[in-house]
């Protein structure tokens, strides 16, 4: 679960901690007050696209930090796949965001946003003020269907996937049989031109970087030779060169040493010190010698790289490529060559394959239709908890004429939501606070399906009131008995049911906007509650039906533990 967020410099935020609890964890305040912001940092955290706008005024960098304590063996085991282990069984994920980068960080260690982003999925499921809205469309149905049928639906979804990559393969290649006898003359000829093009050059590997070394070093050759005369003249046996100097200085110690002990040492790190010099002096005398005597073949050398560098430009790849596209050129000649027989082979290979996919489109297809079965019997039990009473709920599969990497299958969730009404595609007849319920509903089905830790709501009480928001509060509270949840709402049914209720507010002081947030306790929940059913005004009465909405929430929580 998630168990705090700290945000530092962050919009309006200075400086806050907040630490999360299981079950159902509430966030309210006035409109204004900095809510999404706090949902936001989250999202920015875990990889969400940040401005530099968004860090405090007059302030350098914002950080972010949440930590987790995942426990579910499945979710441990897929944060191994990514060589994450938690360490003292936390989590820690962090973003710095500074005017120029951002930097994001798994127990302390850099990672990719990309990479942030699929360990969270792991975390946790944000649900965002809109996001309700994706549920109209029908590859996001597909999803849903697909994630609820879990590993084994996944895995006929990778094999479907596998076999139309290798059909597509070998349909790509029939398709360039589809040529005419001219244009595969034609082919011909350009092929046997371009072969003994590639072969006369005769390419060996690394030739091209070798040349160019030599070309380099042919090119300053007058600049070598004199530095290396220099060198031999500075170090050698002639006047006052380094050697000749070093003998002078051997004679003047020899003299001395039957007087001063101390001067045989010297005179042995003089004689030392002759030796190396005498033996670079030498080096660099026989590679001057050799400079001098050798043929100049910066003419030739220009020449075949220019062959080189015209074949790369030619063909649009470096040296390797170039060895490479002999071989492919001789496999596409022998193509043509035997072109009736290759493309009975290349037509043979694809109808084999399509074959495998065709099964495994149809096996994709069949585990879906049960899944989705499961799925919709699953969900109207949840849109009844919701009070859509007299639902009906059904998920109607249809199928392309063609297979895609995804196999064959169309999703459309259908929904009457009244007695007397036909049943009609989701997108056609639900409201936003329809679809809000409708999420809710696909989500706490699909916590328990998915064993997701933490559900994140922003809001997902819009344009609801009265029973269907005690629905609502009831099936969230429900919902945080398997998973933790965190939502930011508006309604004093919702956050009358919370298990850890929180207050955000917005204060000005010394003209500097700051949002603080506050964990409530019992009779400060109760005041929060009377004032989001009262408005600016509590009375004595306000404030007894915010505690009797309390009490009654506890008891429904209570018949909760007990079934």
């Amino acid at each position: 679960m998630l168990d705090s967020l700290y945000v530092k410099n962050l919009a309006l935020i200075d400086e806050e901690e907040v630490t999360f609890t299981e079950g159902l964890n509430v966030l309210s305040g006035e409109t204004g007050a900095g809510k999404s912001i706090l949902i936001g940092s989250v999202l920015i955290a875990l990889g969400a696209k940040v401005h530099k706008e968004m860090i405090r005024a007059n302030e350098k960098e914002a950080y972010i930090e949440l930590i987790f304590s995942p426990t579910h063996p499945a979710i441990l085991e897929k944060l191994r796949e990514y060589d994450i282990e938690p360490e003292d069984g936390q989590l820690i994920i962090s973003k710095k965001i500074t005017a120029s980068k951002s930097v994001s960080k798994i127990n302390k260690e850099a990672y990719p946003a990309s990479k942030v982003r699929e360990v969270a999925s792991l975390l946790l499921d944000v649900h965002g003020q809109h996001d309700h809205q994706a549920l109209i469309h029908q590859h996001k149905q597909l999803e849903i269907v697909d994630r609820s049928g879990g590993k084994k639906l996944k895995e006929a979804k990778e094999q479907t996937a596998q076999y139309y990559r290798i059909w597509k393969q070998y349909k790509d290649e029939l398709d360039s049989y589809s040529v005419d006898e001219d244009e595969r003359l034609r082919r011909m000829d350009i092929l046997c031109y371009e072969l003994d093009e590639l072969k006369e050059a005769s390419i060996t590997p690394g030739e091209e970087a070798r040349l160019s070394k030599e070309w380099k070093r042919l090119s300053e050759r007058e600049h070598i030779i004199t530095a290396y005369q220099e060198l031999t003249s500075l170090l050698g046996y002639e006047s006052n060169g380094a050697c000749d100097l070093c003998g002078r200085a051997e004679h003047a110690l020899k003299g001395i040493s039957d007087a001063d002990e101390e001067a045989q040492s010297l005179y042995d790190q003089l004689t030392d010190a002759e030796s190396i010099i005498h033996d670079i002096c030498r080096e660099a005398s026989e590679r001057l010698d050799a400079m001098q005597d050798e043929e100049l073949d910066t003419a030739k050398i220009e020449e075949r790289l220019d062959q080189i560098r015209h074949l790369m430009q030619k063909y649009r790849c470096d040296e390797e490529g170039l060895l490479e596209l002999t071989e492919k050129k001789e496999q596409e000649l022998e193509k043509y060559r035997h072109f009736e027989e290759e493309k009975a082979r290349a037509q043979k290979l694809c109808q084999n394959a399509f074959v495998k996919l065709e099964q495994a489109a149809n096996d994709l297809s069949s585990k879906r239709r049960k899944c989705a079965d499961l799925l919709c019997s699953q969900l109207i039990k949840a849109l009844v908890d919701l009070n859509f009473l007299d639902v009906r709920f059904e998920i109607h599969m249809d199928q392309t004429e063609q297979i895609g990497p995804g196999g064959k299958d169309v999703v459309t969730f259908y929904i009457a939501t009244n007695p007397g009404e036909a049943l009609k595609p989701l997108a056609a007849v639900a409201s936003g606070g329809e679809l809000s319920r409708i999420m809710l509903a696909v989500k706490s089905v699909m916590a328990q399906k998915e064993e997701i830790e933490t559900l994140i709501f922003d809001e997902i009480d819009t344009g609801i009131s009265g029973r269907t928001a005690q629905k609502v509060a009831k099936r969230l509270s429900e919902t945080a008995k398997g998973s933790q949840v965190i939502c930011i709402s508006h309604l004093a049914q919702i956050v009358s049911m919370a298990d850890t209720h929180f207050l955000i507010e917005k204060n000005a002081e010394n003209e500097r906007t700051t949002t603080h947030i506050t964990k409530l306790s019992e009779e400060e929940s109760i005041r929060e509650v009377a004032r989001l059913l009262g408005g600016a005004e509590i009375t004595k009465n306000v404030l007894d039906t915010a505690k009797e909405m309390k009490d009654m929430a506890n008891r429904t929580k209570e018949s909760q533990i007990t079934k």
